[in-house]
């Protein structure tokens, strides 16, 4: 065999196991990462609890920051217009009522753990938002995947700069704010969570001794997550690490959360792939 061919084979190979390497860590990952699966009563309560926090913070910033309350003022708009219409049988104001207090009257401390889930992956998407990462922080396979890349860093800020600086970010800690709507917001839905886990959750029942060592936890996480984001001096990497793999798995234990697992592995058609690119000519 030629050297010229032997060289290209070897090349070809790097890059093969170089990408099924990659596709080995995001496949795995999504193993291990889950979503919570909510119902209508969670959707809707979440719904409600962002759009009060978006009214009160358009009222806060007005009239000392117009611009401000107006950003404010848009989002609860859309958001009084996607819970008024998350009920095909709300047709009227009356409707409306009604179900709004079923929901409130009939939660128990399930759903509302339903809904201080789904209120962290809010404040993720908006606290990345604030500081313009672009990376989906409430996708946990990013965790290993990015992990992974953090040695690739030097290589990547060689051919785009771009990319790097997306990587650098989200391993940095003090990134500067650009989106100071959306970081109001991050800091208001965790006013939130807090006034739901001291008055719905932190209070349920059926609290044995490995349940308050739990909520004790849970606790202590929540007050480092509001921490790092209110003082902007953790990492995205960090604030996302920290919902993913202590607040949500002791939300998941503590109140029996059901989780969606979904994973596109199939090791097969891997081989076939690897097999094909091994017999490239």
């Amino acid at each position: 065999m030629k050297k010229e061919n032997i060289l290209k084979y070897i090349s070809i190979f790097t890059i093969a196991v170089f990408i099924f390497s990659f596709s080995m860590v995001d496949q795995i990952s999504h193993v291990f990462a889950h979503s919570f699966n909510t119902d209508d009563t969670s959707y809707f309560l979440g719904l409600d609890k962002r759009t009060k926090v978006e009214l009160e913070l358009a009222e806060k910033n007005y009239p000392l920051n117009i611009t401000l309350s107006m950003d404010h003022s848009d989002n609860a708009a859309r958001l009084v217009y996607d819970i008024y219409y998350a009920d095909d049988d709300i047709v009227e104001d009356s409707d409306f009522i009604k179900r709004y207090n079923k929901e409130v009257s009939s939660s128990n401390s399930t759903t509302y753990a339903l809904v201080v889930a789904d209120l962290l992956d809010e404040v993720l998407r908006e606290y990345a938002e604030a500081i313009v990462v672009d990376i989906d922080l409430t996708n946990m396979s990013n965790l290993a995947l990015l992990d992974n890349m953090k040695n690739l860093t030097t290589y990547v800020s060689s051919e785009n700069d771009s990319p790097s600086l997306n990587y650098t970010k989200f391993f940095s800690n003090n990134n500067p704010l650009f989106n100071y709507a959306n970081y109001e917001t991050a800091k208001a839905l965790l006013v939130e969570i807090k006034d739901i886990f001291e008055n719905r959750l932190k209070s349920s029942n059926n609290i044995t001794n490995q349940s308050i060592d739990i909520l004790l936890t849970l606790e202590k996480d929540l007050e480092k997550l509001s921490n790092l984001i209110n003082n902007n001096n953790g990492s995205p990497a960090e604030v996302m690490e920290l919902v993913h793999l202590q607040i949500h798995p002791s939300l998941q234990t503590e109140f029996g959360l059901q989780t969606t697992t979904t994973t596109n592995m199939n090791m097969g058609q891997m081989n076939m792939n690897m097999s094909g690119v091994m017999n490239m000519e």
